[in-house]
């Protein structure tokens, strides 16, 4: 691999930078995400007025490339068409106060990327500080059907805003910046107050309880993503998955546990863990470098010429956004490709949990080698902005191929221990519960608290944790069964291309025609072989 990437076609490419163009100028923070750092001094408008110019935006990408021929003129289409059904259609944004979290990552990512000096990172910052005020006002007038589960998780990160601006605060500003950000943090606190008290005593006493976005929008999502099974086809995977999972985390229990119950086994597991955080941030770095070792020795995928991974404590100004750990992947144009995954110290000693043994290996392979930093490290070698834009979008794969890469690893003899696989299955069901949830919550035949008893009862998971993931589930409808029907459609494709070219398959070639082919979502892999 590594060769030279293919030509984009000329008229696509520059119909896909000025729609984008258009985009970042609407949309500040999805700039910083990308590595555009031409407006990382600004928030959105936060209006109605924003989504209407997006929806211009996307709507003449469509109409630039309509006449235009091959893949990446049709993948340029798909990601126009899906960003307009998601404001026109599906519509969200009518329903969600997202502002705050809106907030957290516009200074998350200018803190987390190294791409300037600090302190000129911290000029930005300082400068999106002095919006919040005006963005948080702005943004209140387009929640015209608030749902009241997905504020009442606004509400929560409202809450915790006035702790990140007084950690911004903190932060080490030049002498001649100190007393800039210090006012602006006073006043963004102020803001962020006055609009918790807004989303509690005004958006959630007339907010509605379905947050289901119904049958008929559901199947269209499907369709509009052009996924190869209907609602009812993946829901029957799902529940076959846990079925079939269920069976094998017991067979494997009662053969290397003989005697103990699964929730025993669990807590021996998750008790095997370092005696320190600062051990178990060293246990994340060597498994991480181990992983990328492995698949290099093994010859699974050719790794990217500029591939840097750093595994750190999270910063105490980051943590009000990070309880637990977060990756953030390289930023297509940044010249420096930098993945960062940063790991929360517990704020308890039951909190260790999470870094057990076999979970910081499952983790590794996950986050890491081969999967989501592998991942974006090699898609963002490609030169297709319509390829970009995908990887918003092709959930199936992003997700999916993290999630297939723990198969990959336990096949190949990286995560085969029996502890390891007994972690992986068990995110294996949770990832399984998490396609019955998506369907049903989304078409409305399942409510929340029904979600939150299967997380609890199927993969074991802590009732707080669970009732988080299901509150988030109830407005990113079609994301989460992505993980589970990702992986499998990319093993069925495994299976396709080998028998089609059973004389001169290989595992690495098969991986690199994916990764270097940029983040396509499913319909489109096919054509890459």
């Amino acid at each position: 691999m590594n060769q030279p990437a293919p030509e984009v076609p000329e008229a696509v490419q520059a119909a896909t930078r000025a729609a984008l163009d258009k985009v970042l100028e609407l949309d500040p923070v999805l700039a910083t995400r990308l590595g555009d750092h031409r407006h990382d001094t600004r928030l959105p408008a936060g209006d109605v007025a924003q989504v209407e110019g997006l929806i211009a935006a996307w709507r003449g990408l469509e109409d630039a490339v309509a006449d235009e021929e091959g893949l990446d003129a049709d993948v340029a289409r798909y990601a126009a068409r899906w960003f307009r059904f998601e404001l026109e259609e599906l519509r969200i944004w009518e329903g969600r106060a997202d502002a705050a979290d809106n907030l957290g990552t516009a200074i998350f990512l200018l803190f987390a990327r190294d791409h300037a000096p600090l302190a000129e990172r911290l000029e930005a910052i300082t400068a999106r500080l002095e919006d919040v005020p005006s963005y948080l006002e702005a943004s209140r007038a387009r929640l015209s059907k608030p749902v009241r589960i997905w504020n009442e998780v606004e509400l929560e990160g409202a809450r915790a805003l006035p702790s990140l601006f007084e950690s911004i605060a903190a932060a080490p500003a030049p002498q001649s910046l100190r007393r800039r950000v210090s006012k602006a943090a006073e006043a963004a606190t102020v803001a962020a107050i006055e609009y918790a008290g807004w989303l509690e005593e005004d958006v959630l006493p007339r907010a509605a309880e379905d947050c289901a976005v119904g049958e008929a929008a559901f199947e269209q999502l499907l369709r509009h993503r052009l996924l190869p099974g209907s609602a009812d086809e993946i829901l029957a995977l799902g529940r076959d998955y846990l079925a079939r999972l269920k069976e094998e985390r017991a067979e494997l229990v009662a053969r290397e546990w003989p005697g103990s119950s699964d929730d025993e086994v669990l807590a021996r597991v998750r008790a095997d863990r370092a005696a320190t955080f600062e051990e178990s941030l060293d246990e994340y770095r060597e498994t991480m470098a181990g992983a990328r070792e492995f698949i290099a020795g093994r010859g699974l995928v050719t790794l990217p010429e500029m591939d840097v991974l750093q595994v750190l404590e999270t910063p105490a100004f980051l943590r009000p956004l990070t309880p637990f750990a977060a990756y953030e992947p390289p930023a297509y144009f940044d010249r420096n490709q930098v993945g960062l995954y940063y790991v929360t110290p517990p704020t308890s000693p039951e909190g260790m949990a999470e870094n057990n043994r076999a979970g910081i290996v499952n983790t590794s392979v996950h986050e890491a080698y081969p999967g989501h930093h592998l991942q974006f490290a090699c898609a963002n070698t490609h030169p297709s902005l319509p390829r970009v834009l995908s990887g918003f979008i092709a959930d199936e794969f992003v997700e999916g191929w993290a999630h297939y890469s723990e198969q990959l690893m336990f096949e190949e003899g990286f995560s085969s221990e029996p502890a390891q696989r007994l972690v992986q299955l068990n995110d294996l069901l949770w990832r399984a519960c998490r396609v019955i949830c998506d369907v049903e919550l989304s078409r409305g035949r399942m409510r929340p608290q029904e979600a939150v008893g299967m997380l609890v009862t199927e993969s074991r998971m802590e009732v707080d944790r669970a009732e988080a993931e299901v509150q988030r589930y109830t407005f990113t409808p079609g994301y989460q069964l992505s993980y589970l029907y990702g992986r499998h459609l990319l093993l069925k494709l495994r299976d396709d291309v080998r028998q089609r070219h059973s004389g001169s398959f290989s595992l690495r070639s098969f991986h690199d025609t994916l990764l270097y082919g940029g983040s396509l979502p499913s319909a489109f892999w096919d054509r890459l072989f």
